[in-house]
């Protein structure tokens, strides 16, 4: 169709049916003018900004058409002033206060285009009360705009009183305002948190928790979900501080205000942490209780100890085991365990004060010292145990400040206590009774204290204790059943220490029991008939548990109460001699490498991980057992693997030899198979065999070492320098996850399950390929490592670690070596690849590793058993090479 100019003239919108490249400057202005709306369809290289400015003079609506390029501030007030809604459409370096004060004014809704900066600007101190109250009527989270003034505090004001819950939009200066908080206060919706004075501000503060809603759980109707913010209170007058606490400055930490020109003996003061100088110069000061303190401690001479100590450095940055962002904090294959030994709190308020202290400035540090050494965890990983093992304080009095601090800060139901010789010096009682205070206390905060009890701990919660007495009348078989399930447990207790021919209770103090002794040698007396009675629990339990996760966590080292060799399933926890050090050998695993001591100012909690799994076959013997369904199940299920088993006939048989494990079934394959078979399983899957007559499990026992061993050598050539990559990866910030052939970059989004970017490894030469996949088909390969960093969003925190280690020429980063094929890209950075290969071969090794990490052998390849095989798989130069799809097993749904 042929659009002339006078057919434009009559119908600009014809100017859609002109190809743009045959568009003229003159064709566009004429349909222009008649049409504004025909800008939409002109070619770019045909108009200017004149003719967009007369478009938008005729019809503001035109402006949604303007090409960025030709946009004016003219033009937009031009819009903005015919059209409010247009605001959206003005460029963001465009949008002034101006334009946007003209769009809110001349309609609400705006509000939601402008900028947040550009928000506060317009709702200030000279706005008028209308437009406020405009603003918040028609959409109450405005009211979070609100300035701190009169009208912005009067309208929050009244909003709150009709519907309190709206307190949570309120901007945080009005939250703090005097008058809102006294409203909050009167209605019973506040409480109190902390109370502190800042030096540097000269201000009294009190935190305080707003709760500004109480709901029913959608749960649970007699569960109350509160919602809350909290905000800083702050006060330059004391009195006014003092009046909004309601005279109640217990644990106030004022300790840094000198009080110039305020006579504290007009307050009410008790419990305040108030510098010892100012309650001296105003005839205040109590030190009775420090110099009790001082009195227990300097009766004792530790002048050796100290010598011998070897404490941790002051400054010692304790590793956290959680990133920043919590990545990992829910990974519940593991159960963490925290642990500190000899704490001291006694002897750190003497060396913190030295000559004197109120008891108030005395609970203030000891309630430091508990936050300061949970702050160098950073985040704690989910469901984390926290182990001390004794010492913690030779004052009851103290022990209690602490822990009641700590219950606050870590779950009671997770923290497991032990004595040391400290704790049996207060209350000064016979051990018994010392023991049965601390009981009954620990009971009382929900705390677990072991004194030659065993903790049992079930899906890494507590599950049950077995005491001293019920482990000596449980059999063995008995203890085993308690055990069954338990991923792990802990035994705990002092130790004491018969053994040690130098240090023990002739020389050690060890409370009433032992001091009170008519003789050094009835001392000793004690002292072996307590040695003896944790020793004799714990050879019960090693003739019991021995292949079960359990901690030994005793205040004395071993060698102190046990003479015998080490159980290496075992973990060994202990304190005492302030001589820091661990030992992670393949006979032992010891750690006594977190003890505080008495000199050093650092505290802060170390940790290992325990697997979360456990093993019902632990106690089987070697051989060929005929189980059924449900201890498979129960077996799969100790073991973390996720499976569906719906075969319901057929007899299952478990081989078990040198902790390895197969599993078979003898049945029909189907409705329509003729003849029952046997089969490998797999999980819930069944897999054919060559071998498949019940008869021939014989043979998969005899032969089973052999192919274990084969499947190790094809492995140990390769997961060396995989898990270097990984752990690199890790320390840049990464995921590091290894799964096959391929370790994970970035980490997955909050609400994603995988990650995107991935290093394969290949097998065959261990070169590298770094992609980004979304599925497994295809991928978009990089040339290099720090290409696929450079380009992908979510790895730009790795990608400013990995540049920074470059600039510093770090020597710990791994000298990758990468694919063959990047070598002929040039310029090209990446390039877009198809094809499941990468994720065959991947499937296969993580097969392989499956039977490496979980001791069950789920894939049987007869030719595993001929070496020349597995030596041509060793060598092999092509990944082509290694495939063999009888190596694939399906694992966790990947």
């Amino acid at each position: 169709m042929n659009i002339t100019m006078e057919k434009l003239k009559k119908d600009g919108l014809l100017l859609k049916q002109i190809p743009k490249d045959k568009q003229t400057p003159k064709k566009c202005k004429e349909a222009i003018s008649q049409n504004p709306k025909a800008l939409q369809y002109a070619s770019r290289k045909c108009i200017d900004a004149e003719i967009c400015l007369t478009a938008v003079e005729k019809d503001a609506n035109a402006f949604r058409y303007v090409p960025k390029q030709f946009v004016t501030k003219e033009m937009c007030l031009l819009a903005v002033q015919s059209n409010a809604d247009l605001l959206n459409k003005v460029p963001s370096e465009l949008l002034t206060l101006d334009i946007c004060l003209l769009a809110v004014t001349n309609k609400l809704d705006t509000l939601a285009y402008v900028p947040q900066e550009i928000r506060y600007e317009i709702l200030n101190e000279e706005t008028p009360s209308e437009l406020l109250e405009s603003i918040v009527e028609h959409n109450i989270d405005w009211l979070t705009y609100m300035p701190a003034c009169k009208n912005g505090i009067d309208i929050c004001m009244a909003y709150i009183k009709k519907d309190f819950s709206v307190s949570k939009y309120m901007p945080v200066a009005i939250k703090k305002n005097q008058k809102i908080l006294d409203y909050q206060k009167s209605q019973g919706k506040i409480s109190l948190l902390s109370k502190s004075y800042n030096s540097e501000t000269g201000l009294f503060i009190a935190k305080i928790k707003v709760i500004y809603e109480r709901i029913p759980s959608f749960l649970c109707d007699s569960r109350i979900r509160e919602y809350s913010y909290t905000v800083m209170a702050e006060f330059q007058n004391f009195d006014e501080f003092y009046n909004f606490v309601d005279g109640n400055l217990c644990d106030a930490e004022l300790r840094t205000c000198k009080f110039e020109g305020i006579d504290l003996k007009k307050y009410n003061i008790e419990g305040a942490v108030i510098h010892q100088d100012v309650l001296a110069e105003q005839g205040l000061f109590d030190g009775i209780y420090f110099e009790g303190l001082k009195k227990r401690i300097e009766f004792t001479d530790l002048s050796e100890v100290e010598k011998n100590e070897i404490c941790l450095l002051t400054g010692f940055n304790y590793p956290k085991p959680v990133d920043e962002d919590g990545y990992g904090r829910f990974d519940n294959n593991y159960i963490p365990f925290f642990y500190v030994s000899d704490i001291h709190l006694c002897h750190r308020v003497l060396h913190k004060f030295k000559l004197r202290a109120s008891k108030e400035e005395v609970k203030w540090y000891v309630k430091s010292l508990a936050k300061k050494m949970l702050a160098s965890v950073g985040t704690f990983p989910n469901d984390s145990y926290l182990l001390i093992a004794g010492d913690t304080a030779s004052d009851f009095e103290l022990a209690k400040i602490f822990y009641e601090e700590l219950v606050g800060l870590w779950n009671p139901q997770k923290i497991v206590v032990i004595h040391g010789n400290h704790e049996l010096w207060d209350p000064w009682d016979e051990i018994e009774n010392n023991i049965q205070v601390y009981r009954e206390y620990f009971k009382g905060l929900g705390i677990t204290f072991l004194h030659n009890d065993l903790l049992l701990i079930k899906n890494r919660h507590r599950h049950s204790i077995l005491s001293e007495d019920e482990i000596h009348d449980l059999k063995i078989g008995q203890l085993r059943k308690q055990a069954k399930k338990c991923s792990a447990a802990i035994l705990g207790g002092i130790g004491f220490s018969a053994l040690n021919s130098k240090y023990n209770a002739i020389n050690m103090r060890y409370g009433k029991t032992f001091e009170e002794s008519t003789s050094a040698e009835e001392a000793l007396e004690k002292d072996i008939f307590e040695t003896r009675r944790f020793d004799n629990i714990y050879r019960k339990l090693l003739q019991a548990l021995p292949e079960n996760k359990v901690i030994v966590l005793t205040h004395m080292q071993k060698w102190d109460w046990n003479g015998d060799s080490y159980n290496p399933n075992w973990i060994y926890v202990n304190g005492h001699n302030h001589r820091n050090y661990f030992d992670i050998s393949g006979n032992k695993v010891v750690y006594a490498d977190n003890q505080i001591g008495y000199k050093t100012e650092t505290v802060g909690l170390k940790y290992f991980y325990i697997n979360n799994e456990y093993d019902i076959f632990a106690y089987f013997k070697d051989g060929i057992h005929p189980i059924i369904k449900s201890q498979y199940m129960d077996f799969n299920m100790g073991k973390l693997v996720q499976m569906s088993f719906g075969k319901e006939d057929g007899q299952i048989y478990m081989i078990k030899k040198n902790g390895k494990y197969m599993f078979f079934i003898h049945c029909l394959y189907s409705k329509q198979s003729k003849n029952k078979c046997l089969y490998l399983l797999d999980g819930g899957k069944l897999r054919k065999l060559s071998r498949d007559r019940p008869e021939d499990l014989q043979y998969y026992y005899d032969t089973l070492d052999i192919y274990i061993e084969n499947v190790h050598q094809l492995l140990d050539k390769y997961t060396g320098g995989q898990k270097k990559i990984s752990e690199f990866v890790k320390r840049l910030g990464g995921s590091g996850k290894i799964h096959g052939c391929i370790v994970d970059v970035d980490k997955p989004g909050n609400f994603e399950a995988y990650s995107y970017c991935h290093l394969f490894v290949n097998p065959t030469d261990g070169k590298v390929t770094p992609y980004f996949a979304y599925d497994v088909a295809s991928r978009r390969v990089y040339k290099d490592f720090k290409a696929l960093l450079e380009s992908e969003e979510s790895c730009k925190l790795l990608q400013g670690n990995y540049t920074r280690l470059e600039k510093e020429k770090n020597l710990n980063m791994p000298a990758l070596e990468y694919s063959s094929q990047s070598e002929e890209w040039g310029d090209e950075s990446s390039m877009y690849d198809e094809g499941s290969y990468l994720y065959k071969i991947s499937r296969i090794i993580k097969s392989l590793q499956y039977v490496a990490e979980k001791s069950i052998v789920r894939i049987w390849n007869e030719e595993l058993l001929n070496y020349d095989f597995v030596n041509r798989i060793k060598e092999a130069n092509r990944i082509e090479d290694m495939i063999d799809n009888s190596f694939i097993v399906e694992i966790g749904g990947e």
